[in-house]
């Protein structure tokens, strides 16, 4: 019975399309954290008009300790880029989604707590499960499964490294895409 008392305590991880959603996090009752750089894109001037009312609430949120901004330590992110380039998902990572990935694996790493990562962006969810930290979506389905993605010219075939993704195959002049990889060998 004891133990049961001393259950973790729960902290969210909140992406900036979480906070876009309109959730009321002064009403959540477990601690929320975020990145300075998911409050800055919450602040972009081409939504200043349509996300005042959340600024709003992401204010109150931070003044009452309700919502907690760092940023997390430079060791974590570069884990994160090594994990990201491992599923594939590194070119489809911004440096504020990995920044946020980096900070939820630090507060897993660090705190007595159980960490949650809340977003609806699939490469986060893949790279989260890739680290075995938890993650949730709202208002649309999450992954189903981890993918490990590869990137390949479509032409040639050739495969390249993450970081190629987008870029010009140097063997035949194609755009690179990416895929999820194959278990099949050849």
């Amino acid at each position: 019975m004891i133990s049961a008392m001393k259950e973790k305590a729960s902290i969210y991880i909140f992406d900036t399309n979480i906070f876009l959603t309109g959730i009321d996090i002064n009403l959540i009752e477990f601690e929320i954290y975020t990145t300075l750089s998911i409050i800055e894109e919450i602040k972009d001037h081409r939504y200043t008009e349509k996300n005042r009312n959340i600024l709003n609430k992401v204010n109150v949120a931070i003044e009452t300790k309700k919502l907690t901004v760092i940023n997390p330590e430079s060791k974590f992110i570069e884990k994160v880029r090594e994990i990201s380039k491992k599923t594939g998902d590194f070119k489809s990572l911004s440096d504020v989604d990995k920044e946020l990935i980096a900070l939820a694996l630090e507060l897993k790493e660090k705190s007595n707590k159980n960490v949650k990562m809340y977003s609806n962006d699939y490469s986060i969810e893949n790279v989260c499960s890739e680290l075995k930290i938890p993650f949730s979506s709202l208002y649309k389905n999450g992954i189903e499964s981890k993918i490990n993605w590869e990137v390949y010219c479509p032409y040639c075939k050739s495969i390249h490294e993450a970081e190629e993704l987008n870029k010009t195959c140097e063997m035949c002049g194609s755009k690179l895409k990416r895929r999820p990889k194959s278990n099949i060998i050849y």
